[in-house]
């Protein structure tokens, strides 16, 4: 009878305690969550070493999780990304959101900005030579909450389900 209790009782603190999904689902359920979201929040480092944040519109044209974005060259972000790469983005839908950590990178290239273009972008960026900025953003971590798919996290501390890339 102890044994049976003691099972009960590790399958009751399993069941209350972990959260064990496999990094393919949880990119899976990640990858639904950005692709409703639309925009996502691009934070960075500013000159005082606080956060800076706004909204954005990604190009993930991967199952990657690396995200492109496009900026003006005279925004305070290229600053401060050239001071500081980590950044964070951030991409919310109904049932949860997606936190992606990672390491910025400004595109100069042409023929790399046409090659990762978004044709959203355009009417924004009349001479994507001169007047725009390619972000590249290679994730580090990414942390999932979705609760239409029991991804809700940590039961004590909230940290949600993570990967590190």
């Amino acid at each position: 009878m102890k044994n049976f209790l003691f099972f009960i009782l590790i399958i009751f603190f399993q069941i209350n305690y972990s959260q064990d999904f496999s990094d393919s689902s949880l990119k899976k359920s990640a990858k639904i969550i950005i692709d409703q979201s639309k925009t996502c929040v691009f934070s960075s480092i500013d000159k005082n070493g606080g956060l800076s944040s706004r909204i954005m519109d990604p190009f993930i044209p991967n199952n990657d999780f690396i995200v492109y974005l496009v900026t003006n060259p005279n925004s305070r972000k290229v600053e401060e990304i050239k001071v500081n790469p980590k950044v964070a983005l951030t991409f919310q839908n109904s049932e949860g959101y997606v936190a992606i950590k990672g390491l910025s990178f400004l595109i100069l290239d042409l023929d790399t900005k046409k090659k990762f273009w978004k044709k959203e972008w355009s009417p924004h960026y009349k001479n994507i030579d001169k007047n725009a900025i390619l972000i590249k953003v290679i994730p580090l971590s990414m942390e999932v909450v979705n609760s239409s798919e029991g991804i809700v996290g940590n039961k004590e501390n909230w940290s949600p389900a993570k990967i590190i890339f």
